[in-house]
C-alpha cells in the first residue's frame, strides 16, 4: 500500500482525501483550499502521502466553511447577445447582464490573514497577517466593501489580456456591490518609470476602460504617492531594513547566481559573494547617501536603493531587492521633481495599502513576490501598514498572437505591423478597428474565466466566436462578392426589383429592395469548370439558384482570356417552380454595384505558438563549413 516513510498513510487514504477535498472546493472554490490541494499534490508526488492526507483535510475544512459561493460554468460557449441600446453602437452600457461569475474573493472582514502561509516556512517568517485592529481601522475606512484596482502601466496600449483583468476586477466589485455588499474598483496607473510612459497610453487607457463599461470610482496615479514614498523608504533605512548599493547589474546577477548555487549547496550562511558589500553600509551612512541619490549626486546606475531581505529564503523575491534607482528623465504626470523612481516591487503594496484595496488580483507570474514570506508582505510588515489579500490567476493566451507589451512594442517600432490599432494585433484598439464590439470582448472573458492554471492557451477561433455570435443576431445582411465573376443573364428583359429581409431570423429589421438586371457579379469560388460530389457551386450545364429569388439560372459558356483564364460566364435564366437544387449563391448586380473596399485578416503569426523559440536545426543536417574553415553565411 505504499506506507513507506508515510506515517502510517497509505496513497489511497491520500488519494481518498484529495477526492473529499475536491468535491467540497467544487461546491465552494475558495483559493485558500486550491493552494492547499496543489501544494498536497507536491507531497503526493514525492510520495509523502502522510503529509499530502495532512493539506488535503485542511483544504477540505477551508472549502467546507468557506463563505465564497460555487462559480457557475458557462451553460454554452454561445456568448450573450447584447441589448437592443447596444445594437446601435456597440458600447457596453450594461457590463453586469454579461456576467454569470460569482463572487470569488473573501470577506474583507475576515482578511487576518492575507495569504495562506507556504507549507514548511515558520510563522515567524509569516509577514501577511494583520493584527485585529489594523483591519478594524480598515475596515472603518472602507465601510467594509471590496475595492479593487485595475493597475496597468502607461507604456503601451492595453489588449485582450488587459480585458480579462478589468473584467475580473471591475466584475468582482460589481458582484460584491450587487450583493449589498458595497464595491468599486479604483484605475491607477502604475507610473514608476518615465522613461517608457507617455500621455498617448494614458489617453488611450482611459478610452478603453470607458469603452468595455468600466466604471472606476476615481482615477489615481502612483506618481501621487512619491512623497510618501520616498518617506517610507527613509524610514526602512532607519530601521535598517534598507542599504544604498553600488553594485552594477552584472554584479548583482553573479551575486544571485553565487546566492543560487549557495542554496542548492544547503548552506546554512550567504557566501561573501553572494551579499553586496555595502549592505551592511551603518545607517547614517545610508541616509546621506540616499540623499545624495534624490538630490542627483551620483549618474545613474551608480546607485540604487535596496531591500536587506533574507538571502536564506528559499523565495529568490527575498534576495535584496531593488526599490529604487536612479533616472534623470522628466515624468509625464509629476515633472522634473525627481530623478529617484521607485521600482513596482517597491510601489505596488504600499499603494495598494493606502489606497484600501481589500483584494490585489495578479497574475501567476507576481506570485513568488507576493507569498505571505515575500517581499510585498514583508514591506507591509516592515512599514507596520494594511496588507490587503492578494490574489493571483493565469495570463490570458491566445493561439497565433503575442500579449506581451514588449513584443507588442517590438512589432510596432520595427514596422512589422501599422501601429498599435493593427487591426492584427489583439490589442484593444485592433480590436475595434477589426469589428469587434465591447460586448463581444466582455462576453469572451466571462467564456474563458479565471484559472491559476498556467498552461491553459484558448483558442483563436473561441475569441472569433464570440463576436461572430453576436453579429449573428445583431447585422443586417448585404450582398458582397469579393473576387467578382461575371455572369451574362441570357432571357432577362429589363430590370427585375426584387426585395429582400435585412435579416433571415429578425423580421423587425424589415427589408430592402435590390436590383438585378441582365448581368451580375458571383464569387469567381462559386464556379468550377468541372463539377465534383458534394460541391454546390456552378459549374457547366448545371442549375444554382440565386439567394432572394425564385430563378434558376444554368451555366451555358464560359469564356476565357488569352492566358486560358476564365474571365465571364454566360447563363440561361428560368422560374424555380418545384425544382430543389442544393446550391444558392449570393450575388450583386453590375450596374448598381457599389465599390467596395474589403480588409480581410487572418494571423499575424502562422505558427500557433509564437512566443515559443523555434526548434534548432539538427546538427547532423547543417551544411559542411566552406573552403578554408570559415562556414557560409
Amino acid at each position: 500500500h505504499d506506507m513507506a516513510d508515510s506515517g502510517g498513510v497509505t496513497k489511497s487514504g491520500a488519494k481518498s482525501a484529495k477526492s473529499d477535498a475536491q468535491k467540497y472546493y467544487k461546491r465552494k472554490n475558495d483559493p485558500a483550499g486550491l493552494a492547499l490541494i496543489e501544494e498536497g499534490d507536491k507531497f503526493m508526488k514525492n510520495g509523502d502521502f502522510a503529509k499530502a492526507k495532512e493539506l488535503y483535510d485542511q483544504a477540505q475544512d477551508i472549502c467546507k466553511n468557506s463563505a465564497v459561493e460555487r462559480t457557475a460554468k458557462p451553460k454554452s460557449e454561445a456568448p450573450p447577445k447584447p441589448a437592443a441600446a447596444e445594437k446601435a453602437n456597440g458600447h457596453a452600457t450594461d457590463v453586469e447582464a454579461l456576467s454569470s461569475a460569482k463572487l470569488l474573493l473573501s470577506n474583507p472582514k475576515e482578511n487576518i490573514q492575507s495569504k495562506p502561509m507556504r507549507d514548511g516556512v515558520p510563522e515567524d517568517k509569516n509577514y501577511a497577517k494583520n493584527t485585529a485592529e489594523r483591519l478594524a481601522e480598515h475596515l472603518s475606512a472602507t465601510g467594509g466593501r471590496y475595492i479593487t484596482r485595475f493597475p496597468p502601466e502607461p507604456n503601451g496600449y492595453l489588449h485582450i489580456g488587459h480585458a480579462k483583468a478589468m473584467n475580473f476586477n471591475f466584475g468582482q466589485a460589481r458582484l460584491a456591490q450587487s450583493q449589498g455588499l458595497g464595491g468599486e474598483t479604483i484605475m491607477r496607473f502604475d507610473d514608476t518609470n518615465p522613461e517608457a510612459e507617455k500621455q498617448e497610453y494614458i489617453d488611450s487607457i482611459l478610452k478603453n476602460v470607458s469603452w468595455l463599461g468600466n466604471k472606476p470610482v476615481r482615477v489615481t496615479y502612483s506618481s501621487d504617492y512619491f512623497q510618501q514614498l520616498y518617506e517610507f523608504a527613509v524610514q526602512l533605512i532607519k530601521t535598517g531594513d534598507a542599504f544604498v548599493c553600488h553594485q552594477t547589474k552584472d554584479q548583482i546577477k553573479a551575486s544571485r547566481e553565487a546566492l543560487k548555487t549557495a542554496h542548492h549547496a544547503h548552506c546554512t550562511v550567504p557566501p561573501a559573494a553572494a551579499m553586496s558589500p555595502w549592505r551592511d553600509t551603518p545607517v547614517a551612512e545610508n541616509l546621506a547617501k540616499f540623499e545624495k541619490m534624490r538630490t542627483g549626486q551620483y549618474e545613474e546606475g551608480e546607485a540604487c536603493l535596496r531591500m536587506k531581505g533574507d538571502l536564506m529564503s528559499d523565495n529568490p523575491a527575498m534576495w535584496d531587492t531593488a526599490f529604487y534607482r536612479i533616472k534623470f528623465t522628466a515624468h509625464p504626470h509629476s515633472g522634473d521633481k525627481w530623478c529617484i523612481y521607485p521600482t513596482y516591487d517597491y510601489t505596488h503594496c504600499i499603494v495598494d495599502s493606502m489606497e484600501n484595496i481589500t483584494h490585489s488580483l495578479c497574475t501567476l507570474e507576481f506570485e513568488t513576490r507576493q507569498a505571505a514570506d515575500g517581499p510585498y508582505y514583508w514591506l507591509l510588515h516592515k512599514l507596520g501598514i494594511y496588507k490587503p489579500v492578494t490574489w493571483e490567476y493565469s495570463r490570458c493566451n491566445i493561439t497565433h498572437n503575442v500579449l506581451s507589451k514588449r513584443k507588442l512594442n517590438a512589432l510596432v517600432t520595427k514596422n512589422v505591423v501599422a501601429g498599435w490599432d493593427d487591426p492584427r494585433l489583439l490589442t484593444l484598439d485592433g480590436l475595434r478597428r477589426r469589428g469587434y464590439t465591447a460586448t463581444a470582448v466582455n462576453a469572451f472573458c466571462e467564456l474563458i474565466g479565471v484559472t491559476r492554471s498556467g498552461s491553459i492557451t484558448t483558442q483563436m477561433p473561441v475569441l472569433e466566436n464570440c463576436i461572430r455570435s453576436e453579429l449573428d443576431g445583431t447585422a443586417p445582411r448585404r450582398f458582397a462578392v469579393v473576387r467578382p465573376l461575371k455572369v451574362e443573364l441570357k432571357g432577362v428583359k429589363g430590370d427585375t426589383v426584387v426585395e429582400l429581409p435585412n435579416h433571415p431570423k429578425d423580421e423587425s429589421m424589415g427589408t430592402r429592395k435590390v436590383v438585378m438586371g441582365s448581368s451580375i457579379y458571383i464569387e469567381r469560388d462559386d464556379f468550377r469548370e468541372t463539377d465534383e460530389p458534394g460541391y454546390y457551386g456552378l459549374a457547366p450545364g448545371k442549375d444554382v439558384g440565386l439567394l432572394g429569388t425564385m430563378v434558376l439560372v444554368t451555366c451555358t459558356e464560359v469564356k476565357k482570356g488569352k492566358d486560358g483564364e476564365v474571365v465571364s460566364l454566360v447563363a440561361t435564366v428560368r422560374e424555380r417552380g418545384d425544382t430543389k437544387v442544393k446550391g444558392n449563391l449570393h450575388w450583386v448586380d453590375v450596374k448598381t454595384g457599389v465599390p467596395a473596399e474589403c480588409r480581410i485578416y487572418s494571423n499575424l503569426f502562422t505558427v500557433e505558438n509564437p512566443n515559443q523559440a523555434p526548434p534548432k536545426p539538427d546538427a547532423a543536417a547543417q551544411p559542411a563549413p566552406a573552403a578554408g574553415g570559415e562556414e557560409d553565411e
